[in-house]
């Protein structure tokens, strides 16, 4: 059998490897290419036509209430309680006496001091006289009228000691449980009682800094606690002047003098009405995207999507204001958002209020 040639083998295995590339590659890169240049459909969407609205501008916060004035009574100097006046749970007026310490070392010095007083007097009168006649030096009198004075003054300091052992209410309130007996050593970190201003009582509260603008005293604020069977009011006398760093909000205060009973420290849900908002835009809050610059929108001009950046306001329930960014008149996209991208054509279906 005659021997085939090398070179014809090379040549129908080149031949073979060429139509090998036609016949399982070439479809492939048409069907690729094809569906390249296939154009994509629009994104069916709903959207939202913006408007100028009015809404009312309600806050809702938890808060808690506060004594105007509410301290811890302790003793200025130490010693022995000898009487107490009030009894736990009462109501005491400013002034009133509460406790009374033993004061009879100071009552012995203050009888010394009156008596030290009374004798320097006469001597002071009898130098007085003498002077006139020139008996003694003027130096002699100045040096007795120096000692009275400082006579005088050493009684100042005992009346001030004794009037702290005698102690009063700074101001009318109610007497807590009380932490001392007659006969009890006190020092002066020992508490004695609390007293607390149960009348008029404070509600403390914060809100969010974007309503500063809206925040004023003279506001009547709603509060109430699951205890309640209807909401108590109170009106805002003292705003904090800054915003607090962590929270960003700003707190307040607001005055409460009605007849309902509450403990200070006890929370309570507080609702303030901070007027209302003409012609603001809202729009529905799933149609604001967070990006890193800020927050963005996708409105439809002519059927094509396009980004805009907005400035948001306050937030309702549902919607949000739009202060920078859109116009009423709008069409702002509601759904579809991960599916559109700049410039995408879209299919309007439904227009959600």
């Amino acid at each position: 059998m005659k021997k085939i040639p090398n070179w014809i083998i090379i040549v129908v295995v080149i031949a073979l490897v060429v139509a090998s590339k036609f016949i399982f590659f070439a479809p492939k890169e048409d069907a690729a290419a094809a569906a390249k240049a296939k154009p994509k459909g629009p994104v069916a969407v709903n959207y939202y036509v913006v408007k100028a609205t009015a809404f009312s501008n309600d806050v809702f916060s938890t808060g808690k209430i506060g004594a105007l004035n509410q301290i811890d009574i302790l003793p200025e100097v130490g010693g022995k309680v000898t009487a107490i006046y009030f009894k736990e749970g009462e109501t005491v007026n400013k002034g009133s006496v509460l406790v009374k310490l033993n004061d009879a070392d100071l009552q012995a010095q203050l009888l010394k001091s009156k008596t030290q007083i009374a004798l320097s007097e006469q001597k002071l009168e009898r130098l007085r006289k003498l002077i006139s006649i020139n008996g003694i030096s003027k130096e002699e009198l100045d040096i007795q009228e120096n000692e009275l004075n400082s006579l005088k003054a050493d009684q100042a300091y005992i009346l001030a000691q004794l009037a702290k052992t005698t102690i009063v209410a700074p101001f009318t309130g109610v007497i807590g449980l009380k932490n001392i007996s007659e006969g009890s050593f006190v020092s002066l970190n020992t508490p004695i009682v609390s007293l607390v201003q149960t009348k008029p009582l404070y509600v403390e509260f914060s809100v969010p800094e974007k309503y500063s603008n809206l925040f004023n005293k003279g506001i009547a604020v709603k509060f109430s606690n699951d205890h309640m069977k209807e909401a108590q009011t109170a009106t805002i006398y003292a705003i904090e002047p800054r915003v607090d760093e962590l929270t960003k909000t700003i707190k307040a205060r607001a005055t409460y003098n009605g007849s309902e009973h509450f403990y200070p420290g006890s929370f309570v849900k507080v609702f303030a009405n901070l007027g209302e908002t003409q012609n603001a835009l809202m729009i529905p809050t799933q149609c604001v995207i967070p990006t890193l610059k800020g927050q963005k929108v996708f409105i439809s001009k002519n059927g094509i999507a396009t980004e805009v950046m907005v400035t948001i306001g306050v937030r309702t329930d549902d919607k949000i204001q739009i202060i920078d960014g859109i116009n009423a008149g709008d069409t702002v996209i509601t759904t579809g958002l991960l599916s559109i991208k700049k410039e995408s054509p879209l299919k309007l279906l439904k227009s959600v209020n």
